[in-house]
C-alpha cells in the first residue's frame, strides 16, 4: 500500500502519501471505541483454504447482499467453534457443510459451533448469507445533488483489518486462500477482482454476473471488488493481461500515465529471477480512495489522483511511476510472499519503496535515483517521531505500524544492504527468499536467513542495528593532514544519543581523497563513538568525501572551509555529494563567491536535483546577486520540474518590485503550467500589491483540471487577505471540484482566525463523504488554532466510517490544538514525501509560515497525483 501525500506530508497508502505528501502527509461499526490493528499474529484454529463470494448491491441504500462459501481444513485438535472476524453485517443463514446451523454474533465475530470437537485435517463448508451496510471496508461512490455527473463505483480496501465489513472471514495476514467472486452489476458496468476473468454472463433485469477466479492463494486483506462505469486500455506483458481502468470518460488518461508497466513487469521479473506470479495485472483508478494505491493481489486500485491531465503529465519528470512501481513491487513482496504480523509490515512496504528506486534508476538514471535518496534521507531525519522507533515492532497500539520507518527508512535499509553485500548476491538473496516462501507468510528473520542461504554473508549484525534498532548515526567530522607524512588524519565522533533502542552503529564507509594527482578511496569502518583514521594522501587534499555517494542512511556535521565546499560542487562526481555542498554553502552567508558558484551549478550541474537545489539555496541566501541568477535562469528552458523551482526561489525576495512583476508576468503567460503554479504561489508569500487581482483573474480562468485555479486558491492563504474570504467559502462548499474545495478549505483557514463561523464551516466539512475534503478540513482546523474545533474532531474520532489514514492524523491535529507546536498554532509537525518540488530540501528548520506553506504544497500534490507516497502521515488504525 502506499499513503497518500496527505498521509504523514510524506506520500503513498501511500501512500499515501500520498503524498504524497513530505513523508507529509501518518479506523469501526458495533464499538466506537478505536481498535489498533492486532501486533502479533493469531493463532489459529483452522487453515482458510478457499473462498467463493457472490455480492450484489442495492445502491439507492447503499447496501450489500452477499452470500460466501469458506472451505476449510481444522488445524487444532478439540475444536468446538469456528470464529470468523464479521463486523457490522446481519447474518441471514449459517450451513455447515450443507446443513443448517446455528450460529452466534458478537460485535466482531460469527461464531457457528460444530455439532463435536474436531481433530486436525477435519474439512469443512461453511456457506453465510448475509447483508449489510458497512461503514468501510467497501465503498459506494455515487452521484449525488452536489456532483450529479460523477461516474458510479463501488470498491473495496481491506489493509489492514477492514474486509470483516464487507466479507465475514478470517482478516489477518497469517492464512492464504484461494477466491472465485462473482459479482452481480448493472449491464453497463466494469468488474475487477483478483485472478482470471471467467465468464460474464447475463443475469436478467439490465443485469450481468462477472465470474473471477484466483488460483493462487493469497490473505484476505488482499481481496478485491472493484464494479462501476470505467473506461478499460487494454496491453499485455509475456501474453499475461494487463489492463487499466479509469472513471469513464478519463481513459484518454491511462496511457501517459500508466502506460510504462509492463516495462517494469519486466525489470523486476529479471531483477529477482521469478516471473510476475499472477494471471493477470489490472490497475483501476478509483475517485475518494481512501490511500495512494493498494496493492491487491493480481489487482491493484490507486487513487484516481493519478490520473493526471495529458497537458500536465509531461511536466512530471518521473510521472506516477513512483506510484506504479511502489504497488507492483508488493505483488511479489506482500502478496507472494506475504507478512506473518504487523510488526513486520516493512517486507511489504520498504520493499516496495526500495522497488520505486530500482525502476527510477534503470528507467531514468542513477543521478535521478541518486538525488530521490538524498531527498527521502532528509526527509527521514525531520521526522523526530520516527528516530527511537525501531523498523520492526510490535508496539503502536497508540500510533499507526505504516509509518515513515515501514516505508523510508525501511528501503534506505535495503539499498545499503544491496550496496554492501553487492548487486549480485543481493539479488541472489531475494531470489532464494521468494522461491522458499513463495505462498508463505514470513518474519523478518526468514529474509535474514535466506540471505546468509543464498550468500553466505552474516547479515545479523545489519539487521540488529537497523531493523531491531532505532535511529542512525550522526557525525561530526574533521580532518586535518600531515605533510611530512603525507597523512590525512580522518576524525569521526558517533553523536547521535545512545539511548532505548538507539546505538552506536557499525558502517562500512568509503572516504575519497582528491589531491592534485587525483582522487583514491579507501574502506574504513566505524564502529565507535570517536575514531581517528589515518589515510595517505600525496598532497594537501582539495576535497575529502566521507561516505562518498552517499550510500549510508546518515547525519553529518563536516567541519570543512569554504573552498572545498566550492571544489566539491563543482568536481564531486555524485550527485548526493554536490547536494551536500550547495546546502553546506547555503549556510555562508554574504559571500559573492559562494553565489556565484551556486548560480554556476544552477546553470551547469549535469543532474537537474542539483540545479534545482541550487535554487532553493540561492532563495535562500537572498540578495541582489542570486536574485539576478535565479532570474537569468528563467531564460534556460530548463525542464519545468527545475523552472518551477526557480519561480519559487523567487517568492523569497520581498519588497523587489521587479521581482513581483516578473512574476506575475510568469502567472498570466508562461508555457509551464507548474511554473506559473509556482509564480502564483510566490506572489502569496510576497504578499505583492496586485496579487488578489492576480488571484481572482486565476481563479475564473480555464486550466487543465483547474491546476492554475487551485494554486491561486492556495496562494490565497498565503496572501492573508481577509477580502478574500467569500470567493474561499464559494470554491470550498460542495458541488465544487474537488481539488479546488481543498485548496479553498486550505486557505480559509488561514483568514480571520478569529471568526468562529469560519471555524464551524470547516468543522461541517468533516463528515462529508469525500475522502480528500475531510482530510484538507482536519488539517485546516489544526493548523487554525482555534481550540473551539477540539469537540468536532473528538467526535469524528468515535465516528465509524473512519478511513485508513485518518485516525492518526486527527488525533495529530487534537494534539496541536492542545498543545500548539512552537508556541503557536498551526505548525505543521508532519513530514514526508512532497515529491519532486520539495523546495525545503535544503531548509534544517521551518517556522511556522515555513510549515504551513509545506502542507500547502503537499495538499497541491495530493490533488496532482498521489509518496507518499508513501510518499509517506501513517496509514492509521483503529
Amino acid at each position: 500500500m502506499i499513503r497518500d501525500p496527505l498521509r504523514d506530508a510524506n506520500r503513498h497508502r501511500r501512500r499515501p502519501a500520498f503524498l504524497a505528501l513530505a513523508a507529509l502527509l501518518a479506523i469501526f461499526i458495533a464499538a466506537p471505541q478505536l481498535r489498533a490493528d492486532e501486533p502479533y499474529a493469531r493463532s489459529r484454529d483452522y487453515d482458510l483454504q478457499h473462498s467463493k463470494i457472490s455480492l450484489r448491491f442495492d445502491l439507492d441504500q447503499k447496501k450489500i447482499l452477499g452470500e460466501v462459501t469458506h472451505s476449510l481444513s481444522i488445524l487444532r485438535d478439540g475444536t468446538t467453534k469456528i470464529a470468523f472476524d464479521s463486523v457490522g453485517l446481519t447474518i441471514q443463514s449459517v450451513t455447515l457443510n450443507k446443513a443448517s446451523v446455528n450460529f452466534e454474533t458478537s460485535a466482531d465475530k460469527l461464531i457457528i459451533p460444530l455439532h463435536a470437537a474436531a481433530k486436525p485435517g477435519d474439512k469443512f463448508d461453511i456457506a453465510i448469507r448475509y447483508e449489510g451496510k458497512p461503514a468501510k471496508g467497501i465503498y459506494f461512490i455515487l452521484p449525488d445533488k452536489d456532483y450529479p455527473d460523477r461516474p458510479k463505483q463501488i470498491w473495496t480496501q481491506g489493509e489492514s483489518e477492514d474486509t470483516r465489513y464487507y466479507l465475514p472471514t478470517y482478516d489477518y495476514p497469517n492464512d492464504r486462500l484461494t477466491t472465485e467472486t462473482i459479482i452481480t452489476v448493472p449491464a453497463s458496468w466494469i468488474t475487477v477482482s483478483n485472478g482470471k476473468l471467467i465468464s460474464v454472463s447475463d443475469a436478467g433485469k439490465g443485469l450481468k454476473t462477472w465470474y473471477w477466479k484466483e488460483s493462487v492463494p493469497s490473505s484476505t486483506y488482499l481481496i478485491t471488488v472493484v464494479a462501476g462505469e470505467f473506461d478499460e486500455v487494454k496491453d499485455t506483458w509475456r501474453g499475461i493481461p494487463v489492463t487499466y481502468y479509469a472513471p469513464k470518460g478519463r481513459g484518454d488518461r491511462l496511457p501517459i500515465n500508466f502506460g510504462r508497466t509492463p516495462a517494469m513487469m519486466e525489470l523486476f521479473s529479471k531483477k529477482f529471477g521469478v516471473d510476475y506470479p499472477w494471471e493477470k495485472y489490472a490497475q483501476v483508478m478509483a475517485d475518494d480512495f481512501v490511500a495512494g494505491g493498494m496493492e491487491n493481489s493480481s489487482a491493484t486500485t490507486n487513487t484516481s489522483t493519478s490520473l493526471v491531465h495529458p497537458k500536465l503529465a509531461l511536466e512530471y519528470f518521473t510521472g506516477q511511476d513512483d506510484l506504479i512501481s511502489h504497488e507492483l513491487g508488493h505483488q511479489w513482496f506482500g502478496d507472494l510472499v506475504t507478512i506473518k504480523d504487523w510488526g513486520d509490515i516493512w517486507l511489504n512496504e520498504g520493499f516496495a519503496t526500495f522497488l520505486e528506486a530500482v525502476w527510477t534508476e534503470a528507467h531514468f538514471g542513477k543521478d535521478q535515483a541518486d538525488y530521490e535518496r538524498w531527498s527521502n534521507s532528509r526527509e527521514w531525519f525531520e521526522s523526530s517521531n520516527l528516530w527511537n522507533k525501531p523498523i520492526v515492532r510490535h508496539d503502536f497500539d497508540d500510533s499507526s505500524e505504516f509509518d515513515g520507518n515501514a516505508y523510508n527508512k525501511a528501503g534506505w535499509v535495503l539499498y545499503m544492504l544491496r550496496h554492501q553485500i553487492g548487486e549480485d548476491a543481493f539479488y541472489r538473496g531475494l531470489k532464494h527468499y521468494l522461491e522458499v516462501n513463495r505462498g508463505k507468510n514470513v518474519v523478518t528473520s526468514d529474509l535474514s536467513k535466506a540471505m546468509e542461504e543464498a550468500t553466505h554473508t552474516n547479515v545479523d549484525q545489519f539487521f540488529s542495528q537497523w531493523l531491531y534498532g532505532a535511529g542512525a548515526p550522526k557525525f561530526d567530522l574533521s580532518y586535518t593532514y600531515d605533510s611530512e607524512k603525507h597523512q590525512v588524519m580522518l576524525a569521526v565522533k558517533q553523536t547521535q544519543k545512545v539511548e532505548g533502542r538507539v546505538g552506536l552503529f557499525r558502517v562500512p564507509v568509503e572516504v575519497e581523497i582528491t589531491t592534485a594527482s587525483g582522487p583514491k578511496l579507501y574502506n574504513v569502518t566505524v564502529s565507535k563513538d570517536i575514531q581517528t583514521f589515518p589515510l595517505p594522501a600525496e598532497s594537501a587534499p582539495l576535497m575529502v568525501l566521507f561516505d562518498k555517494g552517499g550510500h549510508v542512511l546518515k547525519s553529518a556535521e563536516f567541519h570543512k572551509e569554504k573552498k572545498e565546499w566550492l571544489y566539491q560542487l563543482k568536481n564531486a562526481v555524485d550527485v548526493a555529494d554536490r547536494a551536500d555542498a550547495v546546502v553546506a554553502l547555503g549556510k555562508i552567508k554574504n559571500d559573492e563567491e559562494v553565489v556565484a558558484t551556486l548560480g554556476e551549478a544552477l546553470r551547469n550541474d549535469k543532474a537537474w536535483g542539483v540545479r534545482a537545489t541550487a535554487a532553493d539555496t540561492l532563495g535562500q541566501l537572498g540578495g541582489a546577486s542570486a536574485s539576478k541568477l535565479l532570474l537569468a535562469a528563467l531564460n534556460s528552458n530548463d525542464k519545468p520540474w527545475v523552472r518551477s523551482r526557480v519561480v519559487s526561489a523567487l517568492g523569497n525576495f520581498k519588497d523587489d518590485a521587479a521581482i513581483a512583476a516578473k512574476l506575475d508576468s510568469l502567472a498570466k503567460q508562461d508555457e509551464s503550467y507548474r511554473a506559473r503554479a509556482a509564480a502564483l504561489q510566490a506572489l502569496g508569500r510576497l504578499k505583492t500589491p496586485h496579487a488578489f487581482a492576480t488571484f481572482d483573474a486565476a481563479v475564473a480562468a480555464d486550466s487543465p483540471d483547474g491546476f492554475l485555479r487551485n494554486a491561486a486558491l492556495r496562494s490565497l492563504g498565503s496572501l492573508g487577505d481577509d477580502k478574500a474570504v467569500p470567493l474561499l467559502l464559494q470554491w470550498s462548499a460542495a458541488g465544487k471540484p474537488i481539488d479546488s474545495r481543498t485548496a479553498a478549505i486550505n486557505s480559509l483557514a488561514r483568514l480571520q482566525k478569529d471568526n468562529k463561523d469560519i471555524t464551524k464551516q470547516l468543522g461541517a466539512y468533516l463528515t462529508e463523504p469525500h475522502f480528500s475534503v475531510r482530510m484538507a478540513a482536519i488539517y485546516a482546523l489544526g493548523g487554525r488554532g482555534d481550540a473551539t474545533a477540539i469537540p468536532a474532531l473528538e467526535a469524528l474520532l468515535k465516528s465509524d466510517d473512519l478511513s485508513i489514514e485518518m485516525v492518526p492524523m486527527i488525533k495529530a491535529q487534537i494534539a496541536r490544538l492542545k498543545k500548539p507546536a512552537d508556541g503557536k498554532p498551526g505548525a505543521n509537525p508532519a513530514s514526508g514525501d512532497a515529491g519532486e518540488e520539495s523546495a525545503e530540501a535544503g531548509a534544517e528548520k521551518f517556522t511556522t509560515e515555513q510549515r504551513l506553506e509545506k502542507l500547502e504544497h503537499l495538499l497541491q500534490e495530493m490533488s496532482e497525483r498521489l509518496k507518499s507516497m508513501e510518499k509517506r502521515l501513517p496509514p492509521p488504525k483503529q
